[in-house]
């Protein structure tokens, strides 16, 4: 498990350290996959460690990117989708070759609840960055 490239990483609690070693699943896909559409209901969060993926909205057969997924960081439309187990608000494709680790939806509620620190991740996530743009 290679998560050092997330900001939580080295304030994570050793307990929710070792919970993660056991329920993160190794992921790789391909340039252009798919990973979700808008009005999906996710049912686990990626851990992308290596990569890049697009999130974006497509209307009237034009695509608006929101933002975009780098090594460290998670998708917000992903966690939260899996988190309320509510429909993505938006898709995401990887743009190029992707590797990270896949956590389902039943761990991440768990590691959610449990640890302080990927709790103040996940806020942090809703920043909306490329709101700015």
């Amino acid at each position: 498990m290679t998560l050092e490239k997330f900001p939580f990483f080295g304030k994570l609690e050793p307990q929710a350290h070792d919970f993660l070693k056991t329920h993160l699943k190794p992921i790789e896909a391909p340039a252009q996959t798919l990973l979700f559409e808008e009005g999906d209901i996710c049912d686990g969060v990626l851990f992308l460690n290596e990569g890049e993926i697009e999130v974006y909205k497509t209307k009237d057969d034009k695509k608006r990117v929101l933002y975009t997924v780098e090594p460290g960081n998670q998708c917000i439309v992903n966690v939260a989708s899996t988190l309320s187990q509510s429909k993505a608000i938006a898709s995401a494709t990887a743009t190029t070759d992707i590797s990270g680790f896949l956590l389902d939806m039943y761990s991440l509620r768990e590691l959610a609840r449990n640890s302080f620190s990927y709790q103040e991740y996940i806020f942090e996530l809703y920043r909306l960055d490329f709101l700015d743009e």
